[in-house]
C-alpha cells in the first residue's frame, strides 16, 4: 500500500434512517459531499485538485477498483449508512483515470419496498456496495416496540454488515448515525443498532443525527412514546448527538422566505431535507479536509460536553438556501455568525415574561470559503465579538466558543459557515413530547400496540422518569446562569449531575441481546 505522509485517524460512519418519516437528506448528503470531493455520478474523480480533494477523501468514501459497485438495479433495502476512514491511499492518476469511490455506507430500512425505488435513484457518488444494503418486509408501523424488539433477525445481518465494514478499517475510531426519532425504524431499530454498537465496540465514539418530528409536517399519534423512548437511550449511548428539530429547522426556512429573495414562505419536506444535508455538510468538514487544526470524531466534541449526559447540540448553517439554489454572495465571519446564533434561538420558541433564557454553554463554529481561512494574524478567525451572543449566554462556561476555517467552500456557496452549540434551549423539544407523553400514557392510548410487541408497560415510566431528570438538569443551568450565582454553585451542579448519570433503564427490560 501507499500511505499519505502524515498519519489521520481511522472513522467509521454509521447511517440510519426512518424513510417514511422524513425523506431523503442521508442521500442528499452524499450527493453534497462527491461534489465537494470533486467526484461525478459514477463515483470517479473529476475535481480540481487532489491534494485538496482527495486527501482526507477516505473518511467517508472507500477507493474500489469497480468490483462491488451497485447501480441501484438489485437493491434489497436501505437506509443505513456507515463509513469508515482509513489511512490515506491513492491509485489515482493525475487526469482522473483511476479507481472508483464508493461510499462507506451501510443503509437499513426494515421496509424494502420504499426503499428499492430510492435506491434506483442515481445521486453524485452513490455506487453504494450492494451488501451493504440491508432490508427487512413489512415495516414497523411507527412502533418503537416493534422496531426495536421485533427486529432480531434483520439485526444480525446489520452486525455482520457492519462488522464487514468494520474490518475494511486500518485503525477505526467511532460511528455515526442518522435516523429519525419519530417512525418505529429509527427510533426502535435505531436504538438496537446503537446498543450493539455501544457493546460491540466500546472504545470507538459513537454520534448521532437524530431528527425530532413536529406535528405540522408529520401525523403519526406515536410519536411522542417513539420520541422519548429513542431519546433515552441517546442519554445513555451516545456520546454526542446532533438534534435536528423539524420545529426549528420549519421556523428557520419559514423566517428565511419571510425576509425576501424569493423563497417559499411554506417550505416542503425537500427544503428541511436539504438544509438538513447541509448541516451534515458542514459539521463533517473537519473529518473530511485539512486546517491549521485537524479535527477528529473525539476532538469535535471535546469542548461541547461539559457534563455527560447533556450531550444535545443545536446545529446551525449559514447562509441558507433552499433546493436548486445556489448563493455566490461573499460573507464576512460576521454575518455568517450573526445568521448562525439566530439560527440557534430559533429552538427557543417562548418568549413570555416568565421564560429563561437559554444558556449556550459551548459552542463550535466552522467557516468555509477561500476568503475566510485566516485572518490578518495568519491563524483561524478571531473569537466573536460581544453582538454575536449574548452576554447570558456566553458567561456560562470561560473560552466556550472554539472557531475552525477549512478553504474548501461548500457546494454551490462561496462561504458558508456552520454552528455547533450545546445549549439548554433543546430541553423545549422534550419537554414538548413530554407532556403528550404523560397525557396519552395517563388514557393509557394506544399503549396496547406497544405491550403487544413484548414491551413492559413500566418501561414507559422508566423513560419519562429518565426524560424528566435531563430536564432538571437543563433547567438548573439556566437558574444558576439567571440567578448569577458565584463558581461554587456550578462545583455543586457537577456532582448533582454526576449522580444522576447513572441510568435505570437497562434495568426494564432494555437489555441488548
Amino acid at each position: 500500500r501507499t500511505f499519505c505522509r502524515k498519519p489521520t485517524c481511522a472513522v467509521s460512519v454509521l447511517h440510519t434512517y426512518d424513510i417514511a418519516n422524513f425523506g431523503s437528506p442521508v442521500s442528499k448528503f452524499w450527493k453534497i459531499i462527491s461534489n465537494e470531493h470533486g467526484l461525478n455520478e459514477e463515483g470517479k474523480f473529476s475535481g480540481y485538485s487532489t491534494e485538496e480533494q482527495l486527501e482526507h477523501i477516505n473518511v467517508y468514501y472507500d477507493e474500489s477498483q469497480g468490483k462491488n459497485i451497485v447501480h441501484f438495479t438489485l437493491i434489497h433495502s436501505v437506509r443505513w449508512n456507515s463509513g469508515i476512514y482509513s489511512l490515506v491511499k491513492h491509485t489515482l492518476t493525475k487526469n482522473g483515470v483511476g479507481g472508483v469511490y464508493v461510499p462507506r455506507a451501510v443503509l437499513v430500512d426494515s421496509d424494502s419496498a420504499l426503499l428499492n425505488t430510492i435506491g434506483r435513484r442515481q445521486c453524485g457518488g452513490n455506487a453504494y456496495r450492494k451488501q451493504n444494503f440491508v432490508g427487512g418486509h413489512g415495516g414497523t408501523g411507527s412502533n418503537w416496540a416493534k422496531g426495536y424488539y421485533g427486529s432480531s433477525e434483520i439485526l444480525s445481518l446489520i452486525v455482520d454488515t457492519i462488522q464487514s465494514e468494520a474490518e475494511r478499517c486500518d485503525r477505526l475510531q467511532g460511528f455515526q448515525l442518522v435516523h429519525s426519532m419519530g417512525g418505529g425504524t429509527g427510533s426502535g431499530l435505531g436504538g438496537r443498532v446503537l446498543d450493539h454498537v455501544r457493546v460491540s465496540y466500546p472504545n470507538q465514539v459513537a454520534h448521532t443525527y437524530s431528527i425530532a418530528p413536529w406535528m405540522t409536517v408529520s401525523d403519526e399519534p406515536t410519536e411522542s412514546y417513539n420520541v422519548l423512548l429513542s431519546a433515552v437511550r441517546l442519554v445513555g449511548g451516545a456520546h454526542a448527538t446532533y438534534l435536528a428539530d423539524n420545529r426549528a429547522l420549519f421556523d428557520t426556512c419559514c423566517s428565511s422566505g419571510n425576509r425576501g429573495g424569493g423563497a417559499s414562505a411554506i417550505p416542503a419536506y425537500a427544503d428541511l431535507n436539504h438544509l438538513v444535508s447541509q448541516i451534515m455538510s458542514g459539521t463533517t468538514t473537519g473529518l473530511r479536509f485539512s486546517s491549521k487544526l485537524n479535527a477528529d470524531m473525539r476532538k469535535c466534541t471535546a469542548n461541547l460536553v461539559p457534563y455527560p449526559r447533556l450531550h444535545f447540540f443545536v446545529p446551525g448553517f449559514a447562509p441558507l438556501t433552499f433546493r436548486g439554489q445556489t448563493d455566490t454572495g461573499m460573507y464576512t465571519i460576521s454575518e455568517l455568525a450573526t445568521q448562525l446564533f439566530g439560527a440557534v434561538r430559533q429552538q427557543r420558541r417562548c418568549t413570555g415574561t416568565d421564560t429563561i433564557e437559554a444558556v449556550v454553554m459551548a459552542a463550535v463554529m466552522t467557516f468555509r470559503g477561500r476568503g475566510l481561512e485566516t485572518d490578518r494574524s495568519g491563524s483561524i478567525p478571531l473569537q466573536p465579538t460581544t453582538e454575536w451572543i449574548s452576554d447570558l449566554e456566553r458567561c456560562w462556561l470561560p473560552d466556550n466558543l472554539k472557531t475552525f476555517s477549512y478553504g474548501v467552500p461548500s457546494h454551490g456557496l462561496e462561504n458558508s459557515g456552520t454552528v455547533v452549540a450545546n445549549t439548554t434551549a433543546v430541553r423545549d423539544v422534550f419537554e414538548r413530547y413530554c407532556q403528550r407523553f404523560t397525557s396519552m400514557l395517563a388514557k393509557r392510548k394506544l399503549l396496547h400496540k406497544y405491550t403487544e410487541e413484548g414491551m413492559d408497560s413500566d418501561e414507559f415510566r422508566v423513560a419519562i422518569e429518565q426524560i424528566e431528570s435531563l430536564l432538571a438538569e437543563y433547567l438548573a443551568i439556566e437558574q444558576i446562569n439567571c440567578s448569577g450565582d458565584d463558581d461554587g454553585d456550578k462545583k455543586s451542579f457537577t456532582s448533582t449531575s454526576c449522580m444522576v448519570t447513572s441510568s435505570t433503564v437497562d434495568g426494564c427490560k432494555l437489555s441488548v441481546n
